[in-house]
């Protein structure tokens, strides 16, 4: 039987931020400021793109505009830098199908969560749903495949065992709220060095001096992020370090807010013609939270 040809994962490194997705004030997809963002992104410094993950809100897209979001950053984003994608669906057969079509577009990589239904399994039913659907997704991917932690993370060990079963479980997209760089330490060390990490990049440099290799963070601050992990790779921590401290205060702004927040930001530069948003998360802005944005943006100044 033939067996899937793997791709090289030595490129993904560095700042690979989610390409949030742009919508109209009617709901509909906003195809030309989508196109913006990713130039905005690239523009800003990013070593590659990441389309279709959960915070582009996926879960609130049809399964056609999943493929047709797809397609245009694949478009946009031209060659320019790598591109990698989410693969989060109803169903480990409807992941496999969503990476094989991006990996025929040019993507490079695959990120995604269990299927949905799922996602809150707990104890052995759930470590037998990982190993199952994380198997089948490395075995049928052409491109490497990324496990993704948020709420409910992977056990270290399981993942580990997956890598070894299926090298092609090549990432981890590493994000656990309360301890990444434990896990990041642990992974690293049970893996024999076998698993690369990324980071959601609230913690870039530790993470860094841990062994990530990089970040998937929102589509703001990514000149900042970028910024930090190149002077970092060039050995100076003290310039990474003002490039990091330059967009904290912005960071800790937007996370009250979720990605509308980051829409709001992206509306004042010009990128996005509207802030909509499928799916909501975090507080509602006020006037005196945008007051306060007003006055971090004048105070720390460009790039956002």
């Amino acid at each position: 039987m033939a067996t899937t040809q793997h791709h090289s994962r030595e490129h993904l490194r560095g700042i690979f931020p989610i390409i949030y997705t742009a919508f109209r004030e009617d709901g509909e997809i906003d195809e030309a400021s989508e196109r913006r963002v990713v130039d905005y992104l690239i523009d800003a410094g990013a070593h590659g793109l990441a389309a279709a993950g959960g915070a582009s809100e996926t879960e609130k897209m049809t399964p056609e505009e999943k493929r047709r979001i797809l397609e245009l950053c694949v478009e946009q984003t031209a060659g320019r830098v790598p591109l990698i994608m989410g693969c989060t669906a109803e169903s480990t057969e409807e992941s496999i199908a969503l990476v094989q079509h991006g990996a025929a577009l040019g993507v490079q990589a695959a990120f995604g969560l269990l299927p949905r239904g799922e996602q809150q399994l707990k104890g052995d039913e759930w470590a037998q749903a990982l190993r199952r659907h994380y198997g089948a997704l490395g075995e049928a991917s052409p491109v490497p495949i990324m496990v993704q932690e948020t709420s409910n993370p992977v056990p270290p060990e399981v993942v580990v065992e997956i890598n070894a079963r299926c090298p092609n479980v090549s990432y981890v997209k590493e994000e656990a709220p309360s301890d990444t760089g434990p896990r990041v330490t642990a992974l690293l060390e049970l893996s024999g060095g076998a698993l690369d990490i990324l980071t959601g990049g609230a913690s870039l440099l530790s993470d860094l001096d841990r062994g990530a290799i990089g970040a998937i963070p929102g589509s703001i601050g990514v000149a900042d992020l970028a910024l930090a992990y190149n002077r970092f790779l060039a050995g100076d921590r003290d310039g990474a370090r003002r490039a990091f401290n330059h967009f904290a205060p912005l960071s800790a702004w937007r996370r009250q807010f979720g990605t509308q927040g980051a829409k709001e930001v992206l509306h004042r530069l010009g990128v996005v013609q509207s802030t909509r948003v499928r799916r909501s998360g975090g507080r509602a802005m006020d006037a005196y939270d945008l007051r306060e944005l007003d006055e971090i943006m004048a105070t720390q100044g460009p790039p956002f």
